[in-house]
């Protein structure tokens, strides 16, 4: 843990020396173009041209500096169907969520099929992550709680996983989905 607030720190420290070298670059630009000559108008449009270019290429260091994270989720279902499809031929046992960059989300599509024996409401829960820490990191949603779903009937569901921008100390996880429909 220390370590990570180490590096934090020390990415921070470069950013802020990167963007004061930034600053003086261009104030050093500007005075060189002064003693060119160039008129003032057209100095504060190319000040902020380089300003643009300088900014953007802190925004890309900070992306490539970001870690994917691998990741996926086991499905345990009550009383419905998990599919990929609407023709329900393809189940969902589990959810590979891919490489997870921190500060992003992911949405997967999945359609939940009653197979109550009356109309139920819907509703989704999950946990047992590991490793644990895991959990204070990502968290998941979706657009169907409390939705109620017919017997044998079928709706999409979107699931959403949100990762904090601040992840640390995990490189992979793993976590379990419970999809209940209860009349």
């Amino acid at each position: 843990m220390l370590e990570n607030r180490d590096l934090q720190m020390s990415l921070e420290s470069k950013k802020i020396h990167h963007e004061k070298n930034a600053k003086r670059t261009l104030i050093e630009r500007l005075q060189a173009l002064k003693k060119l000559g160039i008129q003032e108008r057209n100095m504060h449009l190319l000040a902020l041209l380089v300003l643009l270019s300088i900014l953007a290429g802190v925004a890309i260091a900070q992306l490539a500096s970001q870690q994917e994270i691998a990741s996926s989720g086991t499905i345990k279902v009550v009383g419905v169907s998990l599919f990929w499809d609407k023709a329900c031929t393809n189940s969902v046992t589990s959810i590979v969520w891919g490489l997870v960059t921190p500060g992003t989300t992911i949405d997967k599509y999945v359609y939940v099929r009653n197979d109550g024996t009356a109309t139920g409401t819907l509703s989704m829960s999950y946990g047992n992550w590991t490793p644990t820490a895991a959990a204070s990191y990502f968290k998941l949603a979706w657009n169907c709680s409390s939705y109620g779903l017919a017997r044998n009937a079928l709706v999409c569901a979107k699931l959403t996983l949100t990762a904090q921008l601040n992840v640390t100390g995990v490189k992979d996880f793993n976590f379990m989905i419970l999809i209940v429909v209860a009349s």
